[in-house]
This record gives C-alpha cells, structure tokens and sequence, in this order.
C-alpha cells in the first residue's frame, strides 16, 4: 500500500513537472505599460491605465490571467481588477499583442510623484509579477501652479483713443522650476476695439523660480471710436514645467472702455432779470464728453433767493447721448433785494457703465436795476411824465381861463397888441 502511495506521488509531480516545463517551452510572456489617461493624473481622480501582453514564443496551454494588485495610493474602480485574455497565440507581438485595461482610483492625499502600479500575469500555475517600479504612473497635482497674483490697469477705465498700462502679476506655486513662461493677449477679434501700442501683444518669461514672482506689462490702445463698456480679452498662457510638459491655459482680461462723464447744468435763459418779479427761467444740461449718460434726474434745491412757483422740484431727464443737451423749463418768482440769483441743483446719473455720479452745482444768473435794463435797450424807456406835465398845464390854463377870463401866460401877448 505504502509502494502505491509513493507511486502515485512520484506521478503527480512528474506530470506538475512537465506541466511546468511545457508552459516554459511554450510561453514567453512580456508586459509593457501602453498608457495612462490622464497623464497625468490628480490626486483624487480616477486613472485609466493600458497594459500591452506579448507572448513572444509558442502557443501557451493555459489561458492568461492578467491581476492588477492595487497597493496605495492606488484602488480598483468598477469592481474591475483581473482579465481573463485567454490562451497566448505564438509570436503575438506588436499590433497583435492584447490590450488590457483597468480604472483605478487615486487617493485624494496621494503625493505628487511617480508611483508604482503591481501587476501579476498567471499561466495556469505559473505567473510572471512586476513589483520592482516596472510599472510607475504620473501623479501631480494640477492646480494653477502659476497663480496670477494682482492684475491692476493705468488709468483703471480707459478713454476712447487713450492708452493704458496692464501689469500682470504672477507667482510660481510649483515645488520646481517653471520656464517659457509666454502671455499672449488675443486682439484678433475685429468687434474687440483694443489694439496693442507701441509693443507687441506677447510677453516672455525665460523662467520663474519656485515662490519667485514677477510682473509682466501690456500697453494698449483703444477706438477713438470705441464705445463705452466691458470688453473681454482672450489671454493666453504657456509655460512648460521642470519635466518638459507643456501647460496652456485660456483665461479671460476684463478691460474697460469708457470716460469720466462731463455732465453741467447752466441757466440757458430767462424771461426775469430783475427782482420782485415772475417769469420763467430755461434750464439746460449739457453732456461734453465722450461718453452717453442715463437715467439723469435733475433735483431744485431750496434757496432764500426765489419762490418755485412750478408744481414740482423734482424734473426726469432720462438720457443725454455725448455732445448733446437737454433744457427744462422752471416758474419762478425772484424775492426782493436780490441782486445775484442763485439757483441750487443736484443732478443724479448713470454713465455708459452704470457707475452712479451726483452732484450739485449754484447756477448764478445777474439781475439788473430797470435803468440798466433800459441802457441795456432791453426795455423801452417810458414817456409817461410828459404825458402828465400837458394834462397838468392844460388842466391849469383851463381853471385860470374860467375863474378870470384869460389864460395867464397869454395876458401879456393881448396887452401888447393893444399897444
């Protein structure tokens, strides 16, 4: 019995045996790591990796069994961990070989480095294993490694046809050097009324040290035609890290186009020009620069100088478009004694950009004695007086004649031509 036993045993490891050595002579098993996507990748993403398998010699007996074996900061996404390929055709290599993929999940607090990935490729009971960096996947971090610090423009609003000074600054936040670091502002467009003056719409920096940070200049130039408003300026970034990789991020520039509005309110005329009377005095606003203003309201301000006599203080303009004027109407009665009027107005508006604007001004007017209004040939001198010294004499010469007869003044013109 024991004879038997010893039989049977010697049979089982010869036939393991020769399984083992048919597999050898048979399989000739090479991985290589096609690819990941991304690459690479973050902290926290999930990572699809490719392996290529080639069998460079004959035919294998059993099928081929490709494990990964994820160690941290790796996991296995979708449940998706070993593939079953089959048996290994002879010499499949090169566009023949088999693919095999696998999703992974990376921690989200894995260190920015390349790390390992373990794989195990089993024929029957034999397999090869990779766990000696064979296999090693990218892990950064891809965050805005050169952070734009500041972005300040001189003067903040640019006028149409004036120039401006941007001043982009930026800081290296990689644990590396940073280099060919290229600004590029687009312009191209032909709605954008911005153009690059006196330089070139591109900036260079050769490098950027880690924590280093620097400033680069553009000067541009706006349409004197330009209206007034936001303006968006596609920017272009390029730099390439210490592994030669090249980064390239859009951004948006905001530049603004407008002006300071040049809004006044004077006194266009008036029908009074002296105190202690009524009349109607004309208002007018005037827009003198470049760009349209809205929503304008004109606001009376009491005064000791004049009663209003118009039903409200409070008058709507809506817009006044740039070069351009508005008047309104007001009834006044000017108090006496008044030599100077003054009259007090706020005036509230919205430019081109809706930034709010108020403010108050003493529109001043000169009022005038009649006599220099008759000087001035601006009323008519009156005759009355002569009127009344005639009535006054004739009225006299009449009484004289019926109390005594004559005329006084003509007694002695009788006498004399009784003589």
């Amino acid at each position: 019995m024991k004879k038997e036993t010893r039989l049977i045993v010697i049979l089982i490891l010869v036939m393991s045996l020769f399984q083992i050595m048919v597999q050898a002579e048979t399989a000739d098993i090479k991985v290589t790591l096609q690819s990941q996507t991304p690459s690479p990748v973050e902290p926290g993403q999930v990572v699809l990796v490719k392996f290529k398998i080639e069998n460079l010699g004959k035919e294998s007996v059993n099928d081929a069994i490709v494990r990964v074996l994820p160690i941290y900061p790796f996991s296995i996404y979708g449940n998706v961990g070993e593939v079953n390929i089959g048996k290994l055709r002879a010499s499949n290599s090169g566009a023949d070989a088999e693919v095999v993929q696998f999703k992974l999940k990376v921690d989200e607090d894995a260190v920015e480095e390349e790390t390992e990935i373990e794989l195990e490729v089993k024929v029957g009971n034999s397999g090869v294993s990779y766990k000696d960096d064979e296999f090693l996947i990218d892990i950064q971090t891809n965050d805005a490694i050169l952070d734009i610090t500041s972005i300040n423009m001189e003067p903040s609003m640019i006028a149409p046809g004036k120039t401006a000074e941007i001043s982009i600054s930026v800081k290296n936040l990689a644990d590396s050097l940073l280099k060919d670091i290229k600004f590029k502002l687009d312009f191209s467009n032909t709605d954008l009324p911005l153009a690059p003056y006196q330089s070139s719409s591109e900036r260079v920096m050769d490098h950027l040290n880690t924590g280093f940070q620097n400033t680069l200049i553009f000067k541009v130039i706006a349409d004197p035609d330009a209206t007034p408003g936001l303006y968006k300026v596609p920017m272009n970034i390029t730099y390439n890290d210490e592994k030669s990789n090249t980064v390239s991020i859009k951004d948006i520039l905001a530049v603004t186009i407008g002006d300071v509005p040049k809004v006044r309110p004077f006194i266009k005329k008036s029908s009074v020009l002296q105190s202690n009377e009524e009349g109607t005095i004309t208002l007018g606003i005037a827009n003198a620069g470049t760009t349209d203003v809205k929503y304008v309201e004109l606001f009376i301000l009491p005064s000791d100088d004049f009663q209003l006599v118009s039903t409200s203080d409070y008058i709507y303009i809506g817009e006044i478009d740039s070069d351009d004027t508005e008047s309104e109407d007001l009834e006044i009665f000017i108090n006496k004694k008044v030599d100077k009027l003054l009259v007090p107005v706020r005036i509230k508006y919205l430019d081109a950009n809706n930034n709010n604007f108020e403010q108050a001004f003493d529109l001043e007017m000169n009022l005038y004695s009649s006599s220099q209004l008759k000087k001035f040939g601006i009323i008519e001198s009156s005759n009355t007086w002569i009127y009344l010294l005639i009535i006054v004499l004739v009225g006299g010469s009449y009484w004289f004649y019926r109390k005594k007869g004559y005329i006084p003044f003509m007694k002695n013109y009788f006498m004399k031509k009784k003589k």
